[in-house]
């Protein structure tokens, strides 16, 4: 007697699944996807984000680099050739890491996801493979971990509050009680803040720390070296 279907259920990939003209990842080539949509107090917020299936880096629709530029916005200079054909040293930089558990649980409200901020988010993954465009090899990959607490700190107090970042932006001046989503949001943001500040900050050292544990830091440092 049969247990269950014998034909194996109807799968469609990645690039039957992309929308017509999808963006490609600068890192895999991969077709990228929408992942979140921001919605906030001003355009310095409103954003569509795409994320590539395949090695994960997260970047902005509007700003999707070519693969040569992301891998110099990521490493900069390192690995580049110069006239003679030399190639650059190596580097080590530090990047918020798009396979993290913070970017699972906040998505828009990831505290990487600064208002105005449109730099590209990769994974460990995509890291290696737009080193590997620059003659880098990628090494240790520490994932830091007061870094990693503080932004996740910010992730949790966003979920609460009415503003992104609310406290750097009003402390900033960026925000102020008559702009953004009215007096009454911004009141409410500063009772939170202050009320939910203290809880929040223990959460988020147990959440990070089990996270930098399992290998799903916030906060990459990646070193890479000419290959």
């Amino acid at each position: 007697m049969a247990l269950g279907r014998s034909d194996p259920r109807p799968t469609v990939s990645l690039e039957e699944g992309a929308p017509p003209g999808a963006a490609r990842c600068p890192a895999c080539g991969g077709p990228l996807f929408v992942w979140i949509e921001t919605d906030g107090w001003g355009p310095r917020e409103d954003q569509i984000v795409d994320r590539c299936e395949n090695c994960g880096l997260v970047v902005g629709r509007e700003t999707v680099p070519t693969p040569d530029g992301a891998a110099a916005q990521l490493f900069g200079e390192a690995g580049a050739h110069d006239g003679n054909g030399h190639g650059g040293g190596s580097v080590v930089v530090r990047a918020a890491n798009a396979a993290s558990l913070q970017a699972w649980l906040g998505a828009e409200n990831w505290a990487a996801m600064r208002p105005g901020d449109r730099t590209l988010k990769p994974t460990p993954k995509a890291a290696g493979l737009l080193a590997a465009r620059r003659g880098l090899a990628l090494g240790r990959i520490r994932h830091l971990v007061v870094p990693g607490m503080a932004a996740m700190w910010q992730t949790l107090l966003n979920l609460l509050t009415f503003h992104r970042d609310f406290a750097s932006e009003a402390i900033s001046g960026r925000l102020r009680p008559g702009s953004g989503r009215g007096r009454a949001a911004y009141a409410i943001d500063v009772l939170v803040t202050i009320l939910a500040a203290t809880p929040t900050a223990i959460l988020a050292v147990l959440l990070e720390g089990g996270a930098v544990l399992a290998r799903r830091g916030g906060v990459i440092e990646l070193r890479a070296a000419p290959g």
